[in-house]
């Protein structure tokens, strides 16, 4: 038969330094014992920020699905009509170069033999509400 010795090792004991670090593990505080009052408070604060959490969730999905759902107060004009004709009063042989859309504006960019300018037309309407003429001058010295 052969037998064994057994061998009895110990452990080495940890260092002060090492104690000050175990202080702040978890594994120190799973021993602590709450009594009931405080287990019953910690459970009413983790469920009611969980509803919090889910109710704010709730709230951002809603408020995203509003903001896509809706139609953007820029493409839309305020009155809701745009008048079937436009009559924009633009000089003889006028080239317009751009138009520009602003809510229920207008504005047309054009060149004319007499100089360039801008009109701004109302779409509801259909009117011409202000008409600027570009005047280019000499460089002053």
């Amino acid at each position: 038969m052969v037998t064994r010795a057994m061998s009895t090792q110990t452990a080495p004991k940890p260092s002060k330094s090492s104690e000050v670090d175990d202080a702040s593990s978890p594994s120190l505080l799973a021993g602590v014992q709450l009594n009931d009052p405080q287990v019953r408070a910690l459970r009413i604060a983790v469920i009611a920020m969980g509803v919090l959490i889910v109710m704010g969730l709730i709230a951002l999905i809603g408020r995203i699905i509003y903001i896509v759902a809706r139609p953007s107060a820029q493409t839309a004009s305020p009155s809701g009509v745009i008048a079937l004709e436009i009559k924009a009063s633009l000089p003889l042989s006028a080239i317009v170069r751009t138009l520009a859309l602003n809510g229920d504006r207008m504005a047309i960019h054009y060149d004319a033999p007499s100089g360039g300018g801008i009109a701004i037309v109302e779409l509801s309407s259909g009117r011409t509400l202000s008409n600027i003429r570009l005047v280019t001058e000499p460089p002053k010295q």
